[in-house]
């Protein structure tokens, strides 16, 4: 019973050292994501189709992206509300993504190939470009921590904004998003 307690305490305090080490050899563009701060031009995404998405070359624009996944339950409902914000602004030069969080490894948890994932959006009607994050880099140096979030990306390359969840009252998230991207666009 004492070893078995002795190990479960070593167990911790790897898991707790690990956890440390993890935070202090970010690279400085993901803490500085994290907080919000302009250094996003290093975030790639590759897209369903193969091609390069980097942030760097959005900058002057605003970007909105959609992190979910394909098990997420409210997809029925965000996805279209996100194309129909998508499809307003893209005539101002907003460029919308679905991002996809699903892993890439076959046999993984949440795992989608990239045809699950062109099938999932086009179930869903949507049109904007869907990139995938399947080891949530880009997710984890935003801060996010739930899915559905919209992440709004000023012309400077700053975290604008972020909207987590999307309720039963669309029509409020929806007005939300609005707000903060007529303001950037000012």
């Amino acid at each position: 019973m004492v070893l078995r307690m002795r190990a479960k305490f070593i167990l911790v305090l790897l898991a707790l050292s690990l956890t440390a080490l993890s935070l202090t050899t970010l690279s400085p563009t993901a803490l500085s994501l994290t907080s919000g701060a302009a250094q996003s031009q290093s975030v790639t995404f590759r897209s369903v189709e193969g091609r390069e998405v980097k942030l760097s070359d959005l900058k002057g624009k605003v970007v909105v992206m959609s992190f979910g996944g394909t098990w997420v339950p409210m997809a029925a409902r965000e996805l279209p509300a996100f194309q129909k914000l998508a499809d307003r602004y893209s005539s101002h030069g907003v460029q919308a993504y679905w991002v996809s969080i699903n892993s890439a490894k076959p046999g993984a948890r949440n795992y989608a190939s990239d045809a699950d994932l062109q099938a999932f959006a086009q179930k869903h009607n949507l049109k904007v470009t869907a990139l995938r994050d399947p080891d949530q880099v880009a997710y984890k140096a935003f801060g996010l921590d739930a899915v559905p979030t919209v992440v709004i990306i000023d012309q400077q390359g700053n975290l604008a904004h972020k909207h987590v969840g999307f309720g039963a009252d669309q029509n409020e998230a929806y007005s939300d998003l609005v707000r903060v991207i007529e303001r950037l666009l000012k």
